[in-house]
């Protein structure tokens, strides 16, 4: 949901799915689930298990987040950095092995992509910045900055610059922690066979 920005013009945020659309680049910080841009379909369904949704409204807005997807593969795709903590992949829901091998090997894949870069902090390094919750940070075309942070009740738009300054030194912390590329995707790969 768009919020009133803080900027001193008082322009609206748009809605994030625009945001993700015209970005450059999205730093995200993933702690409970796989970013919506590398969800397979079956994941995106059983992040809604539990909402008050009917299964077509759950079907349908699954399809919604998989339809975002596509900004990776257009002819210029923004750059996707995206650090997950390791307990993302290491927990299915309702012992579905199926759908997180499915998901971990998606990830594989899209690891693969060259504009996008997968990081895990791993499980050992204990308490760490990012502990404090997810969030993404969108840089735009015209050099804005605007953040999204997700919580239990509604995910907020933050485009306030001193806002977006603290996420970019908790962004560089919670990264100091994540294993490198080459380690992050084999933990990746070894995550999907331990799912067979």
């Amino acid at each position: 949901m768009a919020r009133r920005a803080e900027a001193p013009d008082a322009r609206l945020v748009p809605p994030w799915a625009e945001i993700e659309r015209e970005a450059l680049s999205l730093r995200s910080f993933q702690l409970a689930w796989i970013p919506g841009l590398l969800q397979t379909k079956a994941y995106a369904l059983a992040t809604l298990v539990g909402e008050a949704l009917t299964p077509a409204e759950a079907d349908d807005l699954a399809e919604a987040r998989l339809s975002r997807q596509a900004v990776l593969r257009r002819e210029r795709p923004p750059l996707l950095v995206a650090v997950l903590d390791e307990a993302i992949l290491r927990r299915t829901l309702d012992g579905d092995r199926a759908m997180m091998r499915e998901q971990c090997e998606r990830l594989a894949e899209q690891a693969a992509l060259p504009n996008v870069s997968l990081f895990v902090v791993p499980a050992d390094v204990g308490m760490y910045p990012g502990l404090g919750g997810p969030f993404t940070v969108a840089e735009m075309p015209d050099g804005a900055r605007v953040a999204h942070v997700d919580s239990q009740a509604q995910a907020q738009l933050i485009d306030k610059v001193a806002d977006v300054a603290t996420l970019d030194r908790r962004w560089e912390r919670i990264r100091d922690a994540a294993l490198s590329r080459a380690q992050s995707l084999n933990l990746i790969r070894e995550a999907a066979a331990s799912w067979t």
